[in-house]
């Protein structure tokens, strides 16, 4: 049963008597303050926690104060900043006040993570901050030449005494961290087909869903899934000590497939849920697969000949797929991992390689690097695609006028330049000419992606594919922006003139009375009708 809502609601019930007489014997210490004033009582207007010596924590308090003067005679309101440092899993008692001021009411700001004892980790840093985990989580681990970019999770696990097994877990929940000792079916990591029912398990224990990975062919990765749980006991204990106070019974964490929406309604700890929830994913994939790390391999991969085939055209859509087939390896996660991490870098080539859109793959295609912004994307399934007919008319209008077709992966300019023909079971299909695959950028559509908004430093609400590969979030959706497609409306400029043109000389061919071919062959010759403009549509085309 939930007891209180905040760390703010804990304090404000069990330990504001206790705080408001050690701020007062702080005033009264103070020469200035001569004992003509005292505060008579406090209300907690806004928390911030940060984590000391474990279990200890540094606690932030604004506070609105009523505070008697004893010269004047009255009571007044004020806003004190105060800061002390306790024991978490003692609730604070017996805590160590260190520090009060007198602020202004502007410097009041609630900052929900903090609140809860979460990192300040914004979308902007958590490429340095995951540098900073990985330095800390592999210092003075010695890796296998052989394995030089794996993460090594097991030595990890080893040199920090946690413990880590494969255990039955609820759907979708594809892996847990138990902060304090409990119990589990469990697995022997030596034989899979031996498991311990209800088996004790000690506090820090790690677990792994046995249903997605102790068979072959599973689309989930356990390299990335046992960083997430590391994240959150490298990151996240105060939040979970702070949990305990607030619940009577603190469920462990879950790294789950089904991803968490974040909306207004929500109560303050489900927010503070989301936040660690969305820092594990954030940093789980960057923690395994550094920056410094990706470059090297990357850097490793096209200086070495022997890496490539022969037969591949450098930066190729091919030549970036073998690339990322190859990290894959290297780092010891799937390929579309790999191609995760390489889009968050910069990478946006990655777009183009192990493209499969509503399970059915593609050849891979490529463009100039930095075309496509990080939310930006040419690949689009059917449901969006059809929910784009529906509700945006500018890219009906393209589809509907054959201006562009639909390939089943992409939206591509409908030329025989770009565009391959064919037909199959009686219908035309479509698919990326030999040109096109090396030239995304001049005719396929680009779309951005967008989600439900959060209030959080605008984190934006994504779902991360290595770990919802099975599900997509139903705020998951794409965006056609017509100006981030200027080639394209370019070319239906063009089209449209054309057109207009046509018409107009239909009509002059008519006016003229012309109606034998080589008659309005001859006509259309001696008007000259062919301009420069009509030469660059066609060379378009």
């Amino acid at each position: 049963m939930t007891q209180y809502e905040s760390l703010k609601d804990y304090l404000n019930f069990n330990r504001k008597d206790e705080i408001l007489q050690k701020v007062n014997d702080y005033i009264q210490a103070d020469s200035n303050a001569k004992g003509n004033c005292c505060l008579k009582d406090i209300t907690i207007v806004n928390v911030r926690c940060v984590p000391e010596i474990e279990p200890n924590a540094m606690v932030f308090m604004d506070v609105c104060a009523e505070v008697y003067n004893k010269i004047k005679n009255n009571v007044s309101s004020a806003y004190y900043n105060i800061s002390f440092s306790g024991n978490v899993l003692t609730g604070f008692s017996g805590l160590n006040l260190i520090f009060s001021a007198e602020i202004s009411e502007r410097e009041l700001k609630e900052d929900i993570p903090a609140m809860f004892g979460l990192p300040d980790i914004s979308r902007d840093s958590l490429e340095k901050e995951s540098e900073k985990i990985h330095r800390v989580l592999c210092y003075r681990i010695k890796k296998n030449p052989e394995h030089k970019y794996w993460f090594p999770v097991i030595d990890i696990k080893e040199k920090y005494n946690l413990n880590m097994w494969t255990a039955i877990l609820e759907e979708g929940i594809l892996g847990q961290i138990h902060f304090k000792s409990s119990t589990a079916d469990i697995y022997d990591i030596r034989n899979m087909n031996k498991c311990f029912t209800d088996e004790h398990i000690p506090a820090n224990s790690i677990l792994l869903n046995s249903d997605y990975y102790k068979g072959n062919g599973n689309r989930h990765d356990d390299i990335i899934v046992a960083t997430h749980e590391l994240i959150h006991w490298n990151q996240h204990k105060l939040y979970f000590f702070i949990s305990q106070l607030l619940e009577d019974d603190k469920k462990p964490m879950n790294c789950t497939s089904k991803p968490i929406t974040l909306d207004d309604s929500m109560s303050l700890k489900e927010r503070a849920y989301w936040y660690a929830e969305w820092q594990a994913n954030e940093l789980a994939i960057r923690v395994a697969m550094p920056k410094h790390l990706v470059e090297m391999a990357i850097e490793e991969y096209n200086n070495d000949e022997s890496l490539n085939n022969p037969s591949d055209i450098p930066f190729s859509g091919m030549y970036y797929q073998n690339m990322i087939y190859k990290l894959s390896w290297d780092f010891n996660v799937l390929e579309g991992t790999v191609k995760e991490r390489l889009r968050q870098l910069g990478y946006d080539y990655a777009d183009g390689t192990f493209v499969t859109v509503d399970d059915c793959s593609y050849q891979p295609f490529t463009f100039p690097q930095g075309t496509l912004k990080e939310d930006e994307t040419f690949v689009i399934d059917r449901d969006n695609y059809e929910r784009l007919l529906r509700d945006d008319k500018d890219f009906a209008e393209l589809i509907e006028s054959k201006i562009c077709v639909y390939t089943g992966h992409v939206v591509c300019i409908n030329s025989p330049k770009y565009i391959d023909y064919s037909i199959c079971s009686k219908q035309l299909r479509y698919s990326l000419s030999e040109y096109a695959l090396g030239h995304a950028d001049e005719c396929c559509l680009i779309f951005t992606s967008y989600t439900s908004y959060d209030t959080y430093k605008q984190i934006p609400l994504m779902w991360n594919s290595y770990l919802c590969c099975d599900i997509i979030s139903n705020d998951k959706a794409l965006r056609f922006k017509a100006e981030e497609n200027m080639k394209v409306s370019e070319y239906r400029a063009r089209h449209i003139e054309r057109i207009r043109n046509d018409e107009e000389m239909y009509g002059k061919i008519l006016k003229a009375g012309k109606d034998e071919f080589s008659e309005i062959f001859t006509f259309i010759m001696d008007k000259e009708y062919v301009d420069e403009e009509s030469d660059k549509v066609a060379a378009f085309s």
